[in-house]
């Protein structure tokens, strides 16, 4: 009977602490974890946004984050930067991939006329300022860094796409090349989405 009371409360203890599929449940209390965090700050929740959800109106969004500077002027250039950074490189890889999809999607005795540099397509495409982006949401997080989303309307978004393909067509023959076959143009522009 000594050996019953010994074990029995040693039972309860371990049966008292279990898992759920929202937390891990202890005795004292459930920890929740959010469905977006603040890279920064991790154990605190965050709008959606933060986490690159998009925001309905726009084509394009971007995040930019940045360490708490000196100041909050310099903390909230550095966010931006880094948004612009994203945006650029985003759009440089959409429209490598499009080429490169564009290129494998002709048949073998026309693909030989389009010999595509994708690499350089990327290039340009990384090195080009897009226009046209604003500010839509700003936020602090708990620790001090500093969230910055940009962002492009529709028209934005085609306006820059046509720049764009405006300096690919100077930069190099075989797009030049491309776009003077009415053809080819539309089934390429076609392609060109926003996911």
């Amino acid at each position: 009977m000594k050996k019953l009371a010994l074990i029995l409360p040693m039972l309860l203890g371990i049966s008292a602490c279990s898992s759920t599929s929202d937390g891990i449940t202890t005795k004292k209390e459930t920890v929740l974890t959010p469905e977006c965090a603040y890279q920064d700050a991790p154990e605190k929740a965050a709008p959606m946004w933060v986490c690159g959800v998009p925001i309905e109106g726009f084509a394009f969004t971007q995040v930019g984050f940045s360490e708490k500077k000196p100041s909050a002027t310099m903390t909230n250039s550095a966010a931006t930067a880094d948004a612009r950074a994203k945006m650029s490189s985003y759009f440089a890889t959409m429209v490598s991939d499009m080429f490169s999809q564009y290129q494998k999607s002709l048949e073998t005795e026309e693909a030989s006329k389009y010999v595509i540099d994708t690499d350089m397509v990327r290039e340009t495409v990384s090195s080009m300022t897009l226009f046209g982006t604003r500010t839509v949401r700003t936020m602090t997080s708990p620790s001090g860094g500093q969230y910055v989303l940009l962002a492009m309307d529709e028209a934005t978004f085609a306006a820059n796409q046509k720049k764009v393909f405006a300096a690919l067509e100077d930069e190099d023959a075989e797009i030049k090349q491309l776009f003077e076959n009415e053809q080819a143009r539309e089934r390429l522009m076609s392609m060109f989405k926003v996911q």
